[in-house]
């Protein structure tokens, strides 16, 4: 592409090769910041600019590096993106062999194009989406501020039209701008495409960072609206042959300052005596002071007010005039803590500072211009003297209203969010993650937790016989006890439709089932209105966790005590799972007792299951199971029975040439009397194969499990403790049986 001729008629031609001194070592500190992306990334960190940085930012700007670093501190984020910008503008005009006067023009704009950014307020730079009508009047007024605070300090106008001529569009469409096309000065549409493509690939606070390709396929696609079609065409061939600024950290580039030239383009100049630099930074800090958007106000040693500044007159609705030469007092502002309580002078922080010549930032109450009262971030600071002693005091008072309300939008968002609207209980998603925080928190500590799940007895026939509106007044009245009941701590949720779940930190199965039996019993002696004075009922599964559960696993498990609860009859409670505490089963004999004496069959499942039947009618029920499963009794006791049931009359037998497996089933009775008084009976059920070997064969486990499902329908049973044995490999060698394997 051709590149026109240089935007400043004045410039000095160096194209005879014999650059003059001056510009010649501009042209070498733009070298420098052009080398910066050839350079090894700096591994500090990427919150603050490096010393290299620093120096750049003084070698560029020199007595300018003040507003430099005022926007650095008003907003870290824009520095450093006007400082990538700068290091991209520099790259790309050594890329075009452009005149190093322009070449430090245009660097010197970059550093600055944002620097009315110091004028917007906080809460405007820190907004998360799209800003509305007057944010964003604001916004562009920061464009007009910049412009404003650089004509005060900038000595020529070719900066200065570079950065207005910055926000102008190529084809003339956007109003405001004389000038368009090729009228525009180069660097002007050099650095529109350098700042659009850093923001484009930069993380906002508003947007995720787009990739290389889609940053530059956007400034294709406004290429010859917003854009200069040939600039475009050059910037995207520079970034795909070569690697793209760093968006996160600096360099280590400049090697060599060169500081002879640094303050050409300002009205201070180098050579100027004390007073005079004095008399220019005061002109410095007072537009930095006017134009910000906190109150600030000055104070000397005797309380007098001897500055107020615009947006303290905003803010306060109080003129510079009415009060500079009067007496400061909290009154004046109606100042008061937090809470609402006057300051008194023990603890107002002004007098403090004046007193004992300590800073302080603390929240505070003040009356503003609308006579309401609104909460401000106050930050006093002394003023010392050279000679050490107090001299005033400064203020500064930043109005949070806005960020309070938005924090109290957010945390309402955010309880929406997790809610479940009907119930105001914990909803689904809410639960997982709680649920999943809770498994990894206890599995850590070792420490017990459980789930409790819980269904409302045949709701279906609640809504079609009282209608949907009965129903949700029986899903709100079951919530509301649920979260009576609930410990502190506990999680109660809405899992979907008539399902609930209550997750139980620092609890073991006896309590979940306890606290579960409290909720039951309370739910079946309540007389529902909604339902014509009928009661409901509904039915509980409790589960602890146990070694290398998951959240899935242990929602499963309680799951399945629900499933359990439900064939059982409905209105109870069933528990499963052993949890933490339950004991290890393993073949711990020695080799030589392995390998000589006979050994026991160990375990395959072992489960305690409580019947709501009197012993002897237990005993009853098993004749019945011994009958249908052709069982061989072996022992019987008055509270032990041990039975074998060979393979022909075990259920999952897939084919006839399998090997049956003969099992042995022990059970263990123990009358137990319920709170009412009524007789019921404890069993203790063990199954085991008849030889050791035979625990190896296929599908035994599964075999075992199913005897032990169908022992509890004989049993009518409810509240299990599941101690499942895993079953062994079925392919152990004897060598492994040996050694212990």
């Amino acid at each position: 592409m051709s590149v026109e001729p240089t935007s400043n008629p004045n410039a000095i031609n160096s194209s005879d090769g014999s650059d003059s001194s001056a510009d010649g070592q501009i042209h070498a500190i733009s070298n420098l910041i052009a080398w910066a992306d050839e350079s090894d990334v700096d591994p500090g960190n990427g919150d603050n600019f490096d010393d290299t940085d620093n120096q750049l930012i003084q070698v560029s700007l020199g007595v300018a590096s003040g507003l430099f670093y005022a926007l650095q501190a008003k907003h870290f984020p824009t520095a450093a993106h006007s400082l990538r910008v700068a290091k991209m503008c520099s790259r790309w005009a050594i890329s075009l062999d452009l005149e190093p006067f322009q070449r430090d023009q245009l660097e010197v704009a970059a550093l600055l194009h944002d620097i009315g950014k110091i004028g917007v307020p906080d809460y405007v730079l820190s907004c998360p989406g799209k800003l509305p009508a007057e944010e964003q009047t604001l916004m562009e007024r920061s464009q007009e501020l910049g412009l404003e605070i650089l004509s005060a300090c900038c000595d020529g106008e070719e900066i200065i039209d570079l950065i207005r001529y910055n926000y102008a569009w190529y084809d003339g469409t956007k109003g405001g701008f004389d000038l368009k096309e090729k009228q525009l000065p180069l660097e002007a549409r050099m650095l529109a495409i350098a700042d659009a493509y850093d923001s484009m690939t930069v993380d906002q606070i508003f947007r995720r960072a787009r990739s290389t390709d889609r940053a530059l396929a956007e400034l294709l696609a406004f290429s010859g609206s917003q854009f200069d079609p040939e600039l475009v065409d050059s910037f995207c061939q520079m970034q795909t042959q070569s690697r793209p600024v760093d968006p996160t950290g600096t360099r280590h580039w400049l090697r060599v300052l060169s500081p002879d030239q640094a303050n050409r383009h300002w009205k201070a100049r180098q050579e100027m005596g004390p007073q005079a630099r004095q008399r220019w930074a005061t002109i410095f800090q007072e537009s930095l002071v006017r134009h910000i958007h906190d109150a600030v106000i000055y104070l000397d040693l005797n309380l007098e007010i001897v500055g107020w500044n615009q947006a303290a007159e905003r803010l306060t609705g109080l003129t510079r005039e009415a009060v500079e030469g009067h007496q400061w007092s909290s009154e004046l502002l109606g100042m008061a803590d937090q809470n609402g309580r006057r300051l008194q002078p023990e603890n107002d922080p002004v007098r403090a500072a004046i007193t004992g010549a300590s800073q302080t930032i603390d929240r505070l109450s003040i009356r503003n211009a609308a006579n309401k009262f609104v909460t401000v971030t106050a930050h006093v600071v002394p003023v010392i003297g050279e000679d050490g002693k107090t001299i005033g005091v400064t203020i500064q008072m930043h109005d949070t209203t806005s960020m309070e309300s938005l924090e109290e939008q957010i945390e309402s968002l955010h309880y929406k969010a997790t809610r479940d609207p009907l119930t105001g209980l914990v909803n689904r998603a809410e639960m997982d993650r709680a649920l999943s925080e809770m498994v990894e928190r206890h599995t850590a500590a070792g420490k017990a937790c459980s789930v409790i799940i819980c269904d409302i007895d045949f709701f279906k026939r609640i809504n079609d016989t009282y209608g949907h509106q009965a129903g949700d007044e029986a899903l709100t009245g079951f919530a509301k006890l649920l979260q009576a009941y609930a410990r502190p701590g506990d999680v109660t949720a809405r899992y979907g439709g008539e399902e609930f779940v209550v997750l139980c930190p620092n609890s073991n199965n006896e309590t979940a089932a306890a606290l579960a039996e409290r909720i039951r019993s309370e739910l079946a002696s309540i007389s529902q209105q909604a339902l014509g004075g009928k009661n409901m009922t509904a039915s509980f599964g409790v589960t602890e966790i146990q070694h290398g559960d998951t959240a899935d696993t242990i929602l499963n498990r309680a799951d399945r005590a629900l499933l359990q609860s439900k064939e059982l009859g409905r209105n109870i409670v069933t528990q499963i799972g052993g949890g933490f505490s339950e004991p290890a089963v393993g073949n711990r004999r020695s080799w030589l007792s392995r390998l000589f004496t006979p050994e026991e069959p160990e375990l395959l499942l072992k489960r305690a299951m409580k019947t709501r039947v009197p012993l002897n009618l237990a005993a009853e029920k098993i004749g019945g199971f011994v009958a249908d499963h052709r069982a061989q009794v072996i022992t019987v006791k008055q509270d032990y029975i041990k039975m074998m049931i060979d393979g022909e009359s075990l259920p999952m037998q897939r084919r006839s040439a399998d090997r049956v497996v003969p099992l042995i089933i022990e059970l263990h009775f123990s009358p137990l009397t319920a709170e009412n008084g009524s007789q019921h009976t404890k069993v203790q059920i063990s199954i085991s194969p008849r030889r050791n070997r035979d625990r190896r064969k296929r599908d035994a486990f599964e075999r075992a499990r199913h005897l032990l499902l169908s022992m509890q329908s004989y049993l009518v049973a409810y509240e299990f403790v599941d101690t499942t044995v895993a079953p062994a490999d079925e392919n152990t060698s004897w060598w492994s049986r040996l050694w212990g394997g």
